[in-house]
């Protein structure tokens, strides 16, 4: 049976990002498996903490996008370890939205994402009020997230933090996770019942195996080796500052980092202090721009951080290098460094280990026969198990009650 689904969520396109692909993705999927679909976001700041041109000034925007009724609401944009600022700007989009969510027509599901955790706050009360449930969708573990990276160092904050996301697991009807990681963290929590997974997956048809590609960025006879989302927190910068210095001696190997975000500006001060030619800083490109930076690149790169809150990630980069069939060089561990290595799709070294990860880009550099290879299973694991259409095709039927037809 047809359902009504309001997604409640910070980011969203036009903006660019993890979030905002994966959610574009399964909102358009929804609507495809015979569902209506409604969007209540913010007027679009992210990453620069910027809100964008043609958005200024507005309190509130009404517009179609891929034919889903979107509706933007007033937001405070902030960005960076500034905590308060940051808290300003979760808080006032939280309330901006309210009114918006009850203007909607009344919905079947509200599906809320997190972060931010105030957001939820948002869906709770809406959801009392309409009486109708809500869906928690957590992409990241926040406060834990918060605490580990030191962005957050306020025990009082912690503390309430913790309290608020126990209290929004117990009282939402579901709890969506992106990874499995998360799942274990939050059923810990609330028990298995309440849990789903929706991973971070690709759309097959718009990301597949092309030609390879020039862009303005690379010279005839480089090797490059692609990041590609927000330079943020999460990974471990030093490990490519610190590869594209053992890596002096190799003129053809380049690095080319494309996306923004709050680790950017110390980037690119410390390859120009180390007159670090070998990297490349790109600024933010459309998401249809990616594939033949993916093809113009023989691998992508993930230099994930070093801890227990870093083994249950998934990032989402990984999903469309494979299905254009470019293999992943991470640098990491656990849920996603076995994905690679069960696939034989990627090369995995231990995080944060610059020599290692120097020597699987000379790896790949010097033997382009094992990239095509390791991208050829890559492009097989995506088409099998990580097509939006899936992916969301099994979320629905777990969702769905007992004996009713999706």
């Amino acid at each position: 049976m047809p359902k009504r689904f309001l997604i409640l969520t910070q980011h969203f396109p036009p903006e660019v990002g993890a979030a905002q692909i994966r959610l574009h993705a399964f909102a358009k999927q929804l609507v495809a498996h015979g569902h209506e679909v409604r969007v209540v976001t913010a007027m679009p700041n992210y990453p620069r903490g910027e809100v964008f041109p043609e958005y200024r000034g507005k309190k509130l925007v009404k517009e179609e996008l891929d034919g889903l009724h979107v509706t933007r609401t007033w937001i405070v944009p902030a960005t960076g370890r500034n905590v308060l600022k940051r808290m300003v700007g979760y808080l006032s989009f939280a309330i901006s939205s309210l009114p918006a969510c009850m203007r909607e027509p009344r919905p079947d599901f509200i599906f809320v994402e997190s972060p931010p955790l105030f957001l939820g706050i948002t869906a709770y009360v809406c959801s009392r009020l309409r009486r109708v449930p809500f869906i928690l969708n957590v992409s990241d573990l926040w406060p834990a997230s918060a605490r580990e990276l030191g962005i957050v160092r306020s025990k009082t904050l912690l503390w309430f933090g913790e309290g608020l996301e126990r209290f929004l697991y117990r009282k939402a009807y579901r709890i969506t996770a992106q990874t499995n990681g998360i799942r274990t963290y939050i059923a810990a929590i609330v028990g298995v019942p309440k849990m789903m997974v929706l991973y971070n997956g690709v759309d097959t048809s718009d990301f597949k195996p092309m030609d390879t590609a020039s862009v303005p960025w690379i010279a005839p006879g480089e090797i490059s080796f692609l990041y590609a989302g927000t330079l943020g927190y999460a990974h471990c910068w030093d490990v490519i500052l610190g590869a594209a210095d053992l890596l002096r001696s190799r003129p053809d190997i380049v690095f080319l980092l494309v996306g923004d975000g709050p680790e950017k500006a110390r980037m690119v001060e410390q390859s120009q202090l180390k007159n670090l030619d070998n990297i490349r800083f790109v600024d933010r490109q459309p998401v249809t721009e990616m594939p033949a930076l993916f093809a113009s690149s023989r691998a992508i790169v993930v230099p994930l951080r070093k801890g227990e809150l870093f083994k249950g990630t998934r990032p989402s980069k990984i999903f469309p290098a494979l299905a254009c069939e470019r293999p992943v060089i991470l640098s990491g561990e656990g849920e996603s460094a076995q994905l690679l290595l069960e696939n034989q799709c990627g090369l995995v070294v231990p995080p944060e280990s610059i020599p290692e990860f120097a020597n699987a880009v000379i790896r790949l550099a010097d033997h382009p026969e094992e990239a095509r290879a390791l991208g050829r299973r890559g492009r097989a694991l995506v088409e099998r198990e990580y097509g939006w259409d899936t992916l969301v095709g099994s979320w629905l039927h777990e969702l769905r009650p007992a004996g009713e037809s999706q």
